[in-house]
This record gives C-alpha cells, sequence and structure tokens, in this order.
C-alpha cells in the first residue's frame, strides 16, 4: 500500500505580498517564465515588475489564452528551453496554474503559483488538468511536485467579480460532499478520515459565510480566511492519497459534462453546483442544507444554462458517466444494475429541472 501526501513547500498569504516577491525566489535563479492571463496580469503587473527589476531579476511573459492542452504546455515549455528559464511564476486562475505547473515540472525547475481568483484550488495541488481545445476533459497531468512557493494575496483576489468566489464556495463545498460516503463506508481508514476531516472543516466554515453573505459584506478578516478555507484547506484534503481519488460523483460527472456540450461561459464550480445536486439526489439524503446554501450565495441552478434541455443529451451524460467511471458508480450505488442508474442519474436531473433545487 503507498500513501503520498504533496504540499507546497511554502505558503504565504499576507495583503501587498507581490511587492516583495522576490525575497521568496531561489537566490541563484537567472530568468523567470511568467504565465499569465490578460485580467491577472492587468491586476499584478505593476507589484511584479517592480520586485523582480528592483531585483535585477530577468522575466519573459506570456500570456495564456487558451485551455491547458498538451500542445498548449509543449509550446510554453520550448519557449521556456529557448529563453533558457529556471523559473517559472504562474499568475491567474486554475489554467494558469495549471499549464505554470506542468511547465516547471517538463523543465524540473522552481515553480511559484499566484492565485487572482478563489474560483479553485489549482494553485495549491500537484497535477494540471488536461483538456482538448474545445474544452473536453481529458485528464490530468502527474507533476512531481507541488508549487515551491505559493503566494496569496487576498486584495488582490478580493477586486476579483463576485462569480469567481461563488465558483470557489461551492467547489469547496462539493469536496465534502465528494468524500463523505467513502469515510461512512470505512470509519477506520486513518487517510480517508484526514481527506474528509480538512473537507468537512473547509465546507463547514464556508457554510457559515454564506449564511453572512446573505445578510452583509465580508469583512477583510472573514475574506482571507474564506480564501484560505477554499485554496489551502481544501488543497490538504486533496493532498493526500491511497490509490484512489475520493471524487464520488460530482466531478467525474462534471468531466463528463464538458465533452457533450460547450461550457466556455461557465465556470468549473457553477458545473460543480449542479453535478453535487446530482450526487445527493442520488444518496437519497436530505440536501436542505445545500439548496440554503446556494440560495444564500445568489446561486441558482438552471438545467438550461447547462445546455441540457434535450433529454438524450442527459441520457447520454449518464451512459458516458456509467461506462468511464464504474467504480464510482458501484461505490456510491452497490445495489442499481447500469440501466437502472441510468434512468436513476436521469430522475435527478428531471428533478432539478422542475424545480426539486430550489428553496422558496
Amino acid at each position: 500500500m503507498k500513501i503520498s501526501s504533496y504540499f507546497p513547500q511554502k505558503i504565504i498569504e499576507e495583503a501587498n505580498i507581490l511587492s516583495s516577491l522576490a525575497d521568496y525566489l531561489p537566490s541563484n535563479i537567472q530568468s523567470i517564465l511568467i504565465i499569465t492571463g490578460k485580467k491577472a496580469w492587468q491586476a499584478t503587473k505593476a507589484s511584479i515588475e517592480k520586485a523582480l527589476n528592483d531585483n535585477q531579476i530577468s522575466f519573459h511573459k506570456q500570456i495564456l489564452e487558451a485551455y491547458p492542452t498538451s500542445e498548449v504546455i509543449q509550446y510554453f515549455s520550448d519557449y521556456a528551453k529557448q529563453k533558457n528559464i529556471d523559473g517559472v511564476i504562474a499568475v491567474g486562475g486554475g489554467k494558469v496554474c495549471d499549464v505554470g505547473k506542468a511547465v516547471a515540472d517538463n523543465l524540473n525547475c522552481f515553480l511559484m503559483t499566484i492565485p487572482t481568483i478563489a474560483a479553485t484550488n489549482a494553485a495549491f495541488r500537484k497535477n494540471s488538468i488536461l483538456y482538448q481545445a474545445d474544452g473536453a476533459y481529458i485528464g490530468a497531468k502527474q507533476n512531481q511536485k507541488c508549487a515551491d512557493v505559493l503566494l496569496i494575496d487576498a486584495t488582490i483576489i478580493e477586486k476579483a467579480p463576485n462569480r469567481y468566489l461563488k465558483a470557489g464556495l461551492i467547489d469547496a463545498v462539493s469536496r465534502a460532499v465528494d468524500t463523505k460516503p467513502y469515510t461512512l463506508a470505512d470509519s477506520s481508514d486513518l487517510t480517508v478520515a484526514f481527506i474528509y476531516q480538512n473537507a468537512q472543516l473547509s465546507a463547514d466554515f464556508l457554510l457559515k459565510i454564506g449564511e453572512i453573505i446573505a445578510s452583509r459584506q465580508l469583512t477583510s478578516d472573514e475574506f482571507a480566511q474564506t480564501i484560505d478555507a477554499i485554496i489551502n484547506i481544501v488543497g490538504v484534503a486533496g493532498a493526500k492519497s491511497k490509490g484512489r481519488m475520493y471524487r464520488g460523483v460530482t466531478h467525474p460527472l462534471h468531466n463528463e459534462l464538458t465533452k457533450l456540450i460547450d461550457h466556455h461561459e461557465l465556470l468549473h464550480g457553477e458545473i460543480i453546483a449542479l453535478t453535487t445536486l446530482v450526487q445527493l439526489i442520488l444518496e437519497q439524503d436530505n440536501y436542505d442544507w445545500y439548496l440554503q446554501f446556494l440560495k444564500n450565495i445568489d446561486f441558482k441552478v438552471k438545467i438550461k444554462n447547462f445546455g441540457l434541455t434535450d433529454t438524450k443529451i442527459i441520457t447520454q451524460l449518464s451512459n458516458h458517466f456509467i461506462l468511464h467511471f464504474t467504480d464510482e458508480v458501484s461505490f456510491f450505488i452497490p445495489n442499481l444494475s447500469e440501466p437502472l442508474l441510468s434512468s436513476a442519474i436521469n430522475e435527478a436531473f428531471k428533478i432539478i429541472e422542475e424545480g426539486g433545487h430550489a428553496l422558496d
């Protein structure tokens, strides 16, 4: 049995931390590749450029405008080799961090991640999620390590549109939903308990934050703790493994959905809100708490927003899920045959479409 744990070597959370970014770089670093997005660079350019220029550190900047594909990663890796890069800084959201991690892994060099939105915990985790050019999920690149340094400035993340925070809240809470059935099945498994308890710690806090958001704006301290819960505590939950992903139904169903619909205008967490509801309905447990959470953060799940108005697509999605994720299927619903399970998934989507997902 192999138990693996992967964490960033150093995590610093501090307002205006980017002004002292150079303090966290290796003393012998010569040339840095900055991989970033247009909006992320607008938000951080002044601080990062000044920090590097003041310390006479050479850098090259590349803007990412595509999904993390093998081809994109290879392009940036080849560019980095041509420029004799010995360090990568990924500044932005999940796609940017996934590309940055993969490039640093290919070069076997120093990696710093700087998240500018709180939509996922990609800046923390080790692996890079890979897609086709059209956004269809492929799998993950198994990188050798997490970031050497993870810098988090909540004052930058706070300036991002609120939509990204909602998506991050949803994605983080879903991790507890993902993992709970595994720990119920084997309460003696320490690894599973570690994963679930950290995921639930984050979820409990974020559910309270949702209640606060429903009535007033978060204070600076509450916002900083929220970012910590979304990125770091959920990151810790996902940093430990014993040979399986403990990903439940929510993320595999999300992955299959990306292959069947045009989701370019949807955030990861927004799709996860739908697939989390599907898992909770399949479990036949009370999920009013989750509906209340979505209501608190003012997020509505509407089937039409996901391009699932055609029942044929939903059936196709069910069949995709059953075909590619039989372990998760058999674990969560062991007594249903594949035809009956397909029917159950279809019924879950029908419940959501007919309004069984909303609190009055």
